[in-house]
């Protein structure tokens, strides 16, 4: 997973952290009548968010199997992805209403095809194939736990046993998972659902003091903090999305090389070669998941 999909979805995730935390009224986002109180908080976030919409004004399709198309523009809504400047995937099988969503998908890492030609994006979604969707969108690869699943094997096992380990779902039954089981458009709302809180709740969000730029091509930020010790440099470092805006308004990505921290751990250095300022003003923008920090400079 890249450093930008990760920002974006901790963005999404972040974005959402205050409506998470305070229910709001159902009946004042959406006039389904088929969602039931087992799915209805979840719908009602999703939909709140334009995460998700209804198969029609009045139907959420709470019970129909979800498509792996349907599934694809869920996620890319969830992750805020690019899905008009996605490059194609090669995929020969999708229509309009899926295609960028496929593409933006496939892009940094989270879809793949059935072949290298063809998504099938009317085939139902496998519990399989949702475990991989979601462990691939939020990273959630080092909760790999051993399963008591009978039916767990092939591609779709450490996904699985990622998503066992976060115990964001279980088993159909005690010893199996349901691996090639098609997954409804409920469960999975309620599963994306479960998913954005244990994100939300298992996120460190660092916490900015100050920040300098030390000359054209070394830049630091301050936390308020020391980063625990758990985090590398680099991964503090990836909690943060950088672009540069200069003073006439033109604004462009940067992409730090490397990262250092100081002895306290408090102050991350970081180095941008390639976004040389030298003879130019303006400012370093470091994103986190809910702020801007701005880095002044004006080396002319």
């Amino acid at each position: 997973m890249n450093n930008h999909k990760l920002f974006l979805a901790a963005s999404a995730v972040a974005i959402a952290a205050v409506a998470v935390a305070a229910p709001v009224s159902a009946s004042s986002e959406y006039t389904f009548t088929d969602v039931g109180v087992r799915y209805e908080r979840a719908v009602s976030f999703l939909y709140e968010y334009e995460i998700i919409q209804g198969v029609s004004a009045t139907k959420f399709g709470t019970q129909q199997v979800l498509t792996r198309g349907d599934a694809a523009v869920i996620l890319a809504n969830t992750l805020e992805l690019d899905t008009t400047a996605a490059p194609d995937a090669g995929f020969k099988d999708l229509n309009t209403r899926v295609r960028g969503s496929v593409n933006a998908l496939a892009e940094v890492g989270i879809a793949s095809g059935v072949t290298k030609t063809e998504f099938k994006p009317s085939e139902p979604l496998s519990r399989g194939a949702m475990a991989k969707f979601l462990v691939s969108s939020f990273g959630l690869e080092d909760y790999q736990e051993k399963t008591p699943f009978t039916d767990v094997g092939g591609v779709f096992q450490p996904y699985i046993e990622s998503i066992y380990g976060t115990k964001i779902t279980s088993g159909k039954t005690p010893t199996s998972y349901g691996t090639y089981l098609n997954i409804t458009r409920g469960e999975f709302a309620n599963l994306l659902y479960n998913t954005i809180n244990f994100v939300i709740d298992n996120t460190y969000s660092p916490d900015l003091s100050n920040s300098e730029a030390i000359n054209p091509t070394t830049s630091s930020i301050t936390f308020s903090l020391p980063v625990p010790e758990e985090y590398t440099a680099a991964d503090a470092g990836d909690f943060f999305y950088y672009s540069i805006k200069f003073e006439d308004g033109t604004e462009v990505e940067m992409t730090p090389t490397s990262f250092t921290f100081s002895d306290n751990r408090r102050v991350l250095t970081f180095e941008h070669p390639n976004a040389d300022l030298s003879g130019k003003a303006g400012v370093i923008i470091v994103e986190d998941f809910e702020y801007a920090y701005d880095i002044p400079f004006d080396f002319k």
